[in-house]
């Protein structure tokens, strides 16, 4: 299915691999990874997901968590530095602060939706979807979906081709926390959540770059090693758990010696909005000063593409100001 894809940046294994096979450092420009590098683990996920329902203060975000005060400190920090939310003074005696979403910090909201409709359709809950989301202009239910700006038509994968952007080139790896995957339970406490759901899958940032790297058309263990300077222990448990979780799925493509080729399922392909919405997020928001790193070409209208994450039933724009939501439960955090 996605034979269509071109990839036209190639990567150069003397440049991402030192001569004992560890990575030197470097990577290649990527404006999905940059936006991954914000984003470091599900925690951060979260408390914008919270900032998003309107909390502000530390107490609130800790509690309807159940996030560690130490992690919290150390995440809201994060992301005060990377410029995705402020903090504020509420209170001067004694000296207290609320943070506060930037203009940054709001253009993830599609992001974040995209997200959410994934979890909803693939890790259904018992009780159906936990947020039902709604145009605050026409009162519609909303169907999320990305187009394209310039014919309005859905985007899929296959009909989708790059190019190199004028930022294109490599970078020095950036001081980014690591991220364990670890197990269900300290990521699903508090409210019922589908984008923690979809977290649970690709939540932490090697696992959205390896299913990155499928939608570019790569298949193959060495390819991913070589691609994303991945540990190859590392990369292993990774796919495992991407072939657990339905996203990929392992097919052999020799016998002698038996080798296997990791392949995007339906639900692996589902992820293709989120995607081009991160990438969307790091083009307006962490380009290099040349533009960014990647152009996409729409070859369904043959333009350049321009993703928006629109209401199919209104063909609104899909921001935080102007979707509305409806809980369809009770939380307590207690």
């Amino acid at each position: 299915m996605f034979d269509m894809m071109i990839r036209v940046i190639e990567d150069a294994s003397a440049v991402f691999q030192a001569r004992d096979g560890t990575t030197s450092g470097i990577r290649r420009v990527s404006s999905v990874v940059r936006a991954l590098d914000v984003l470091a683990d599900p925690w951060s996920y979260l408390i914008l997901r919270e900032a998003f329902f309107g909390v502000r203060r530390f107490e609130d975000f800790q509690r309807n968590l159940g996030i560690a005060r130490n992690i919290l400190t150390e995440r809201l920090t994060r992301l005060v530095e990377e410029r995705v939310i402020n903090r504020h003074a509420y209170s001067d005696r004694p000296l207290r602060f609320e943070y506060r979403l930037t203009m940054s910090g709001r253009d993830f909201y599609p992001a974040i939706v995209a997200l959410m409709s994934w979890g909803d359709r693939w890790r259904k809950m018992p009780g159906g979807a936990p947020l039902k989301l709604y145009d605050c202009s026409t009162r519609r239910r909303l169907d999320p979906a990305v187009v394209c700006s310039v014919c309005g038509e859905v985007v899929k994968a296959e009909d989708v081709i790059y190019r190199d952007g004028p930022g294109a080139g490599v970078e020095a790896l950036p001081d980014v926390p690591e991220t364990r995957r670890r197990g269900s339970d300290p990521y699903l406490r508090g409210r019922p959540c589908s984008v923690a759901n979809a977290l649970q899958v690709i939540g932490d940032r090697w696992s959205f770059r390896i299913v990155r790297e499928a939608f570019f058309g790569v298949r193959r263990f060495d390819d991913f090693q070589r691609n994303i300077g991945l540990a190859r222990n590392i990369l292993a448990t990774r796919l495992k758990h991407l072939v657990d979780d339905g996203v990929l799925t392992r097919q052999r493509y020799t016998d002698r010696p038996p080798r296997f080729e990791y392949v995007l399922t339906e639900a692996g392909r589902d992820l293709y909005p989120s995607l081009l919405l991160f990438l969307v997020w790091g083009d307006k928001w962490r380009s290099p000063e040349a533009g960014p790193p990647i152009v996409l070409e729409h070859t369904h209208c043959g333009k350049r593409l321009q993703p928006r994450l629109i209401s199919q039933a209104t063909g609104n724009d899909v921001t935080a100001a102007n979707v509305s939501y409806r809980m369809r439960y009770t939380f307590d955090p207690g």
